[in-house]
């Protein structure tokens, strides 16, 4: 069984060809781009912002804008601290990790099936937040958020109601969904034959190829006979 997460399902949509060089065969690997990793700085940054924040450490935003590595984040922390004024528990980078049964399970263990990073998680009682830091576009998106409400409520077993949201920090917006325990049966219908059509093409080894635009910017271009270029 091959480990899952919206990105490899994301990729595997995209171009099955794609996802067989980057996951199965390992041959070639995504060193990303310049928006990828402004984004991976800019999440750090509010990572070690909120872990100071809800430990208790005096961080005056002040005095984060005077290091290079906050200063990109000064922007963001007005909707950064509108979240961590949030009552319940906070957790930040947490790791989800469940096996085919949709029971948690240790992030490496053999038998993960799907995982998932939350950037910042707040559980209250029987409710929980998930959000999601966004350094690109605003796009539409639910299948993210789905698969986070359904491995938050797997995770926090007394959790009924969820609430994710993807923060688009450059464009001072927020896209939410909202959902219960006693939607879980629709959403994992809706998820199931998706993560399933992965595991179908890993034991089958056939993987189909999408060629299109973005092709120019996929790191098996060099190695792809269906490649499309420009």
């Amino acid at each position: 069984m091959i480990a899952l997460s919206y990105s490899r399902l994301s990729t595997f949509e995209q171009c099955g060809t794609k996802f067989e060089h980057l996951y199965v065969l390992k041959d070639v690997t995504d060193s990303g781009s310049e928006a990828t990793v402004y984004g991976t700085r800019v999440h750090e940054a509010l990572e070690d912002y909120s872990k100071a924040v809800v430990a208790g450490v005096a961080v005056a935003e002040s005095a984060l804008s005077d290091g290079e590595k906050y200063r990109e984040i000064t922007k963001f922390l007005p909707v950064a601290n509108a979240i961590l004024r949030q009552p319940g528990d906070k957790y930040f980078e947490y790791q989800m990790a469940l096996d085919a049964d949709r029971d948690p399970c240790d992030w490496f263990a053999p038998e993960v099936w799907l995982r998932g990073i939350a950037d910042v998680l707040i559980v209250d009682g029987d409710t929980a937040f998930i959000g999601d830091w966004k350094t690109g576009k605003v796009r539409d998106n639910p299948l993210q958020l789905k698969l986070f409400a359904c491995m938050v409520m797997a995770m926090f077993p007394k959790v009924n109601k969820v609430t994710t949201a993807f923060i688009w920090l450059l464009y001072d917006d927020v896209t939410t969904m909202r959902f219960s325990r006693d939607d879980l049966p629709d959403l994992w219908g809706s998820l199931d034959p998706r993560l399933a059509a992965v595991q179908d093409a890993v034991d089958l080894g056939v993987f189909k190829s999408k060629p299109s635009p973005l092709c120019n910017w996929c790191p098996a271009k060099g190695i792809c006979p269906d490649r499309r270029t420009r």
